[in-house]
């Protein structure tokens, strides 16, 4: 194991999150039905339900959200079609470091496919969020106002506006992986569907929509400022599920990648597996 820790080396801009059980989801339940009350298509905790503790192989994931300077290199190299707001085939001045957004799932995972990569899936997602743990947000269990890049007023629904990444990094989770909350929603890999033994019924599994996790920069719609701060706190929770159409382009939905962590053999001494070799000729 050491000898492993040692000599592995991980992919430069990744974060190793190793094997182990954590908690996926919530049995919280939405007594009053507070979210309902609001005008919201679902009572809080509905889709995050039974709560499980699994486990799963480990694997890398992004440090931070892929940036427009390292999709301005995709696009180049394989002229992929660059997102709207660059105008041309740049992104804005000043830029190299924000999150890139306005992409769909299709563009997001070419971006994956052509670094050696892929999305990850929801309960990667939310492992190097929540940690082992399983904290509410990936800072603790309480919510903080101005830890992460979260609009916190009604008046100024987007808040800050976008950031470079790593600009907010009490916000980082236990693993280190950082904006995993605000900043932009991030694309997975998976349909919107419903756990294992959930029962909540919903129109929306049907539609084959896209999961997308970790609640934006751009506010929650309107509400008066004690109920904006409250919704703001219950989306910002690393379990909660959002979901879009995969040919959806925001402004305020971008991505990370995942990777899965070599054999032992292959990432200490360099040596596929027999059966590695065998599907790659």
């Amino acid at each position: 194991m050491i000898l492993s820790g040692c000599l592995e080396k991980i992919p430069e801009g990744m974060v190793l999150i190793p094997s182990g059980e954590f908690t996926i989801g919530t049995n919280q339940i939405d007594e009053e039905k507070h979210a309902l009350s609001l005008g919201l298509n679902k009572p809080w905790f509905a889709d995050e339900s039974p709560e499980r503790r699994i486990d799963i192989p480990d694997y890398y994931i992004d440090r931070f959200e892929v940036t427009n300077l390292h999709y301005y290199i995709f696009c180049q190299a394989t002229d992929h079609k660059p997102p709207r707001y660059w105008k041309s085939q740049k992104f804005p001045e000043g830029q190299d470091h924000f999150p890139v957004t306005e992409v769909n799932y299709f563009d997001a995972s070419a971006y994956a496919k052509w670094a050696g990569k892929r999305l990850p899936n929801e309960a990667e997602w939310e492992k190097a969020a929540r940690g082992r743990a399983g904290f509410i947000y990936p800072w603790g269990d309480d919510f903080l106002p101005g830890v992460a890049n979260l609009s916190l007023s009604p008046r100024t629904k987007a808040g800050q506006g976008l950031k470079p990444v790593g600009s907010f990094p009490k916000s980082a989770s236990p693993y280190k992986v950082q904006d995993m909350v605000g900043n932009a929603w991030e694309w997975v890999w998976e349909y919107y569907q419903p756990y294992p033994e959930n029962t909540f019924k919903t129109p929306a599994y049907e539609k084959k929509e896209i999961v997308v996790r970790g609640l934006s920069y751009m506010g929650v719609g309107h509400f008066n400022k004690k109920e904006f701060l409250k919704v703001v706190a219950f989306k910002a929770r690393a379990s909660y599920r959002e979901h879009l159409n995969p040919l959806a382009r925001k402004k305020d939905v971008g991505f990370r990648c995942a990777k899965d962590r070599p054999p032992f053999m292959e990432r200490v001494f360099g040596v596929k597996s027999t059966q590695q070799k065998q599907s790659v000729t």
